[in-house]
């Protein structure tokens, strides 16, 4: 449970430091507004989006710590539930058992083994992340969004908008494509891929001190039938 806990997605994970940003003049940025449309229309339009009701992901999570032994550790697999309106569940599985956290609209809780806690750290951006409709939704998540500037990233320009005091925080859209690239300084998405007429990224890598943890996403389908029970917190 070592890996898993030092990795979170779900919960909230120590960032430190801030990525790389070049501020430019207001008068020649894009306003917030149209960055968030261009990314709509990038990942595929309102239309497309909006048939999309809930997501199932499921991949498996490579860690690379080089100052351990073995320096890179692949879990056993995970699967990823979420459904319209702001509701998930997660399940790790792992040679130390299975693992379940979740949202159920109102209390992020997890769950492992005989353990549960009903007052789990709610991590909005990975809870963004895995919503089906999240290009649409950006300003359920990050009320406070607001432009900042340019910034140089791989080469590349990218807007930075910040989605609070928290400049590691900041959300990164590449300036060329529209698309959102950086969930946050150290959360980078990347391999886009076409489903049911939308992109989504099948890579989540995160930078950790010393290495880095990868969120592989192998399959992603959409409309598949969900419960509400299913992603309910469970019972004491």
């Amino acid at each position: 449970m070592a890996t898993w806990l030092a990795v979170l997605t779900i919960q909230c994970l120590a960032i430190g430091g801030a990525g790389p940003a070049t501020e430019a003049r207001q008068d020649t940025l894009p306003s917030l507004e149209e960055v968030l449309e261009r990314y709509v229309e990038a990942v595929g339009g309102r239309e497309a989006i909006e048939r999309l009701t809930t997501r199932v992901l499921t991949g498996r999570l490579v860690t690379d710590l080089p100052t351990r032994e073995p320096p890179v550790y692949e879990s056993d697999g995970f699967t990823i539930y979420a459904k319209v309106p702001r509701r998930y569940l997660y399940i790790q599985q792992s040679a130390w058992g299975t693992r379940r956290e979740g949202y159920d609209g109102q209390n992020c809780w997890s769950w492992a083994g005989a353990d549960i806690a009903l007052d789990a750290h709610y991590d909005r951006r990975f809870a963004w992340l895995v919503d089906p409709q999240n290009a649409l939704r950006m300003w359920d998540y990050f009320p406070d969004m607001r432009m900042r500037g340019v910034a140089t990233l791989e080469g590349r320009s990218a807007y930075l908008v910040d989605i609070d005091d928290d400049r590691s925080h900041t959300l990164y859209f590449d300036a060329e494509t529209g698309l959102l690239v950086r969930l946050g300084y150290n959360r980078k998405l990347r391999d886009y891929r076409e489903v049911d007429g939308v992109l989504v990224p099948f890579r989540m890598a995160l930078s950790r001190k010393g290495g880095s943890s990868t969120y592989i996403f192998e399959k992603i389908e959409h409309n598949i039938p969900i419960e509400d029970a299913q992603l309910a917190a469970p019972i004491r």
